[in-house]
């Protein structure tokens, strides 16, 4: 496996398991020896309150990627060790939502989009095996950064909200126009499908739906079962892994940090 690699966690629909996705597929990587960052994209800034609970934070991405900073700060002051080995975060906060509008406003001068990569992407590939971005349920402008910072894409699926494949189908459109238009490194890697219950009938509908839209390499093997654990743990601010690692949902993201690890090895 490449070292160095980026991937976004996307889907404009909100809970289908993107922060879920990105502390726990982290922590499964880690575990496998792998020196890991979580980027926390979304001014939510959930992923921090899991993986840097209690930890005080003095720069965030507020400052990394603020336009109208006079003097542009290192990436590594503004990450921070997690108490899980080989696991990074580099936090978020909320009033991160207050740059959008100065973001797009200095769009026009043809760089501000790239500010992520301009800014951590080189950093990153020297420093970490993986980075994962976890990004706001939209395909807003702080999804068009991670992006362009990105090699790959992760796009979880809900399996058992009907509405779930309309929001696929516009993410996975969105990817591929940012890979024309800004990114061509840019790539689809897996849908991910989570919160699975094969006992209802809308979960195995919309499972094979996913499965007639999408070819099978487009598609992770591992599924992320539907467990009230997630909520605990992400209540408690730690990773489902740290919190119960019998529970399914934990052995689910650590067979897929496996299937993840085998997948990057056969690519480019």
């Amino acid at each position: 496996m490449a070292n160095g690699i980026i991937i976004s966690i996307a889907n404009n629909k909100g809970g289908t398991g993107k922060t879920a996705t990105a502390v726990n597929l982290g922590h499964g990587l880690a575990r496998l020896g792998k020196k890991i960052l979580v980027v926390d994209n979304d001014h939510q800034a959930n992923t921090t309150d899991i993986l840097l609970n209690g930890v005080q934070t003095m720069s965030t991405l507020f400052e990394l990627i603020d336009p109208n900073a006079e003097d542009v700060i290192s990436p590594a002051t503004c990450i921070y060790e997690t108490q899980i080995k080989n696991l990074y975060c580099l936090p978020n906060i909320d009033t991160t939502s207050s740059l959008e509008p100065l973001l797009i406003k200095s769009a026009s001068n043809g760089r501000t989009l790239y500010i992520l990569r301009d800014r951590l992407r080189d950093y990153v590939r020297e420093n970490f095996d993986v980075t994962v971005i976890d990004n706001p349920p939209n395909l807003g402008t702080f999804l068009i950064l991670s992006l362009f910072a990105s090699d790959f894409v992760i796009v979880p699926h809900q399996s058992g909200s009907k509405h779930s494949l309309t929001g696929l189908v516009r993410a996975i459109n969105f990817i591929k126009g940012i890979r024309n238009e800004g990114n061509p490194d840019l790539r689809f890697l897996r849908l991910l499908i989570t919160m699975v219950d094969r006992r209802t009938s809308i979960c195995r509908s919309t499972i094979s739906t996913a499965e007639k839209f999408l070819s099978e390499n487009e598609i992770f093997k591992t599924t992320i079962p539907a467990n009230t654990i997630f909520q605990q743990a992400e209540s408690s601010g730690q990773t489902i892994i740290k919190y119960r690692q019998q529970a399914s949902g934990a052995q689910a993201y650590i067979h897929l940090a496996k299937e993840l690890v085998e997948i990057l090895g056969t690519i480019d």
